[in-house]
């Protein structure tokens, strides 16, 4: 009986280890400060806001020097029904670049930024203090 139970686990630690070299844990990066979005059928033309506490989870590294992740999304309140791409290149990614001054200036007039938002953005290091300058005398005027 002993024998068997020291059989029956050593099967079942091989296909627990077999299970987790198949599928290893993802390579994550949780942001620190908000994120500038654009793309969609708006183009860059506006821009959104990825905020901080996003998990953006490795997919892709290309050799042209961005680095594609994935981002995923709880949608709720309506009822899709998926089916399968047509097009041969269906990937149609968006962009994310840390918020320079021309994206927060439209983030700014478009949207409401919560405090924690808006010092994310100046804290992120993108901003020099000139540039943050020149932008709240835009504003005061």
């Amino acid at each position: 009986m002993l024998f068997v139970s020291c059989v029956a686990v050593a099967f079942g630690g091989f296909f627990v280890g077999l299970y987790m070299s198949e599928h290893p844990k993802p390579l994550v990066h949780k942001l620190k400060e908000p994120m500038a979005l654009a793309g969609g059928k708006g183009g860059a033309a506006r821009t959104y806001l990825l905020p901080a506490g996003t998990s953006l989870y490795f997919d892709q590294a290309f050799s042209e020097g961005f680095v594609r992740y994935k981002v995923y999304v709880n949608v709720e309140g309506v009822s899709w029904e998926p089916k399968p791409a047509e097009e041969k290149f269906w990937i149609d990614p968006l962009s994310a670049f840390p918020v320079g001054r021309d994206q927060l200036a439209e983030l700014i007039r478009s949207h409401p930024l919560t405090r924690e938002e808006l010092r994310g953005i100046l804290g992120g290091g993108s901003l020099s203090k000139d540039e943050v300058k020149a932008l709240l005398r835009e504003f005061a005027e």
